[in-house]
Formats: structure tokens, C-alpha cells, sequence
């Protein structure tokens, strides 16, 4: 088989449509690396390392540097061996584990090209279709009301709506005006590490008696904190499911047995690909539930998370947005969109892109 001919890491820069707002920061542009990883039959694996406010040492120039840093330990070496070269790859960067998954990503894009196989088949081939959420950031209730009808009209039925922790009145006030401009809609809250316990407390109860119905919570704790998401599950009742808490499967486990979360959101950015099937194995073994996100990819960065969510079928909230949240025309390929229906029907090999 195709050895690793050569690999090119190219800055890309993309612009958001609106400035996208968490409880960790704000960002009007986002700052990700492309790869492409060339085989010496002529086949290409394509990828995308996308910065992130959540976890902000994953900076542009230090993912370009940690990509290129692999380079010369992967030239060379027979594609088909594919997960050794994914061990490789997490073992030299396991420090940066957004450029680690990004070029997990290229060379299994790679490897499935190789085998004239979608990469959808080859993590399970369970669907071709996918339905995502649309994300709000931070904003006034006037703005979120606005973006909510807005996207019911394109035909959104999940939202994912970002909440800074602080003042838990003006988060319930950011979910209230998103629920009766979408009132059919169903709602996600997001609380990226910003909230302390109390103050989640509080917010829970004001959308129980409000009777706003909530999915899950994500994430209202600092990563570490386990001891506040298993007291606000007691309190509360409504489910939590942790995203910065799980990069691995041993983090699931650990997360799990401490009874701290109803599941996970899964990220490829965090976890890379086949890490992800293992928190996929855990989170099924546990009964818990699967979410899957995104940072703020393009296209072609986030084809390979489209592609886990059909390939694998698992997943009960699908947050696969950003392609809807940058203000950059859409390359060609990798999967057609249609409304929030992402579709991986026509892709013959790899990614398609």
C-alpha cells in the first residue's frame, strides 16, 4: 500500500458572522491550520485544526507548530499501518490534542481514500443523514429572540443557547425569550465552565418553575470540578453532561463512577476519532447519553466529526454548527446541507472533499 509521500500544514483565517460569545471569552474570527497529508499513489488526506476558546493553548501558531513537528515521523511510513501512526501522532502531541486529532483525521481520510471506502463506512456506515442544532452565543434576550425565529424559519428544531453563569436572572431571561420565539423547539444550555454551584442551583429552579423544558446542561462547572455536577444533579434533577471534563475514555470512567454527569458531548477536536468510538463504547456501557460538538471548523474541518455522527449512529444531540456560524463561502463537497439536515449520500471516498 501508499506510504506518506507528504505533508503540507497551511494558517487559514475565517471570519464569523456575528461575534460568537462564551462564558470563557469572545472571538469575531477564527484562526485554524489545514493539512494535507499526500500519499505517493497520488491520494490526499484533508483535515482541519480549528482554534477554540475553550481551550486556548490550542492557539494557531502552536497547533502549526505541533503539526509540523510530526512531519518528519510520519514520512515514509505505509498509510496501512494506519494505527500506528495514529498512536504516533497522540503519543508526540498528546499536549495539544487538537492538532493530534486534526492529523488522526487527515491520515484516516487518507487511509480510507486508499481503500476506495467513505469514511462514514469505515466507522460504521450506520446512516447518511444527520440532524444539528443551531448554537446562540451570549447575547440580549432581543438578539436571541431574533436569531430563535430566524432559525425556526430555516428550519432548526434544537437549539443550543451559550450562558455566562454569572447573573442566573439574565441567563433564565436568555432561555425564556429563546423558548417563546421557538416554543416547539428543543433546548440545550450551555454553561462552558462558568457557573458556581449556587448559581446554577438557582437558575435550574427558576426554568422548573417556569416550565421551560431543558435537554441537558452542559458544562456549568470548571472541568475539574466533579463535586459540584454531582451535588447540582442531586438538587436539581436536570441532566448534566460534561464536555471539558472528558477528552478520554478513561475520563468518561472517571466521570461516570463519580456519578457527576448523564453523559458527554463528544468532540473530535478533543479526542480524535477513534478515541471518540471508545467514549462512544463507555458512555453506551454506563447507559449514558451522546452528544456530539464542534469548535469553530470550516467545511472541510468539520467533515470528520459529520462523518462519526453518521458512521456510528450514536449520538441524541447532534451540535454540528459552525459551517452556519462563519461568514466564508463553502468549498465543494465533504457533505451537502440542506436546512439543519447534513447528508453524507454522495461521498464515495474518504471525506469527500
Amino acid at each position: 500500500m501508499a506510504t506518506i509521500h507528504a505533508i503540507e500544514i497551511k494558517p487559514v483565517t475565517f471570519k464569523l458572522k456575528n461575534p460568537f460569545i462564551t462564558a470563557g471569552g469572545g472571538k469575531t474570527e477564527t484562526h485554524n491550520v489545514q493539512i494535507v497529508l499526500m500519499l505517493s499513489d497520488g491520494k490526499r488526506g484533508l483535515s482541519e485544526a480549528s482554534s477554540s476558546i475553550a481551550m486556548p493553548t490550542e492557539g494557531q501558531e502552536n497547533l502549526r507548530r505541533a503539526l509540523k513537528s510530526l512531519i518528519p515521523e510520519l514520512h515514509g511510513r505505509p498509510i496501512e499501518n494506519y494505527r500506528e501512526l495514529v498512536a504516533t501522532t497522540w503519543r508526540l502531541q498528546s499536549f495539544h490534542p487538537t492538532a493530534a486529532a486534526a492529523m488522526e483525521c487527515a491520515i484516516l481520510d487518507a487511509y480510507s481514500r486508499a481503500m476506495n471506502q467513505s469514511l462514514a463506512s469505515f466507522l460504521g456506515g450506520k446512516t447518511t443523514v444527520i440532524e444539528t442544532d443551531l448554537t446562540f452565543s451570549i447575547g440580549t434576550p432581543a438578539e436571541l429572540s431574533r436569531q430563535a425565529r430566524k432559525a425556526v424559519k430555516k428550519g432548526f428544531r434544537r437549539l443550543k443557547v451559550k450562558l455566562s453563569g454569572a447573573v442566573p436572572a439574565e441567563d433564565f431571561e436568555r432561555m425564556r425569550a429563546v423558548h417563546k420565539s421557538a416554543p416547539r423547539a428543543a433546548l440545550v444550555a450551555d454553561g462552558n465552565q462558568g457557573f458556581g454551584l449556587s448559581q446554577a442551583v438557582d437558575f435550574a429552579h427558576r426554568m422548573k418553575r417556569a416550565q421551560i423544558p431543558l435537554v441537558f446542561l452542559e458544562q456549568p462547572f470548571r472541568k475539574y470540578d466533579l463535586r459540584s455536577m454531582r451535588l447540582f444533579r442531586q438538587r436539581t434533577h436536570m441532566p448534566v453532561l460534561a464536555d471539558e471534563s472528558v477528552l478520554t475514555a478513561a475520563d468518561a470512567v472517571r466521570i461516570f463512577e463519580a456519578e457527576a454527569a448523564d453523559g458527554v458531548n463528544i468532540k473530535v477536536a478533543k479526542s480524535g476519532l477513534l478515541g471518540a468510538l471508545d467514549i462512544i463504547h463507555i458512555a453506551q456501557r454506563f447507559k449514558k447519553q451522546l452528544a456530539i460538538g464542534c469548535m469553530e471548523e470550516s467545511k472541510l474541518g468539520l467533515a470528520a466529526s459529520v462523518r462519526l455522527a453518521c458512521g456510528t449512529g450514536a449520538f441524541d444531540w447532534i451540535d454540528l454548527d459552525s459551517v452556519f456560524l462563519l461568514d466564508s463561502a463553502l468549498p465543494r463537497g465533504g457533505f451537502l446541507m440542506k436546512g439543519p439536515k447534513l447528508s453524507v449520500k454522495a461521498i464515495r471516498a474518504g471525506i469527500g472533499m
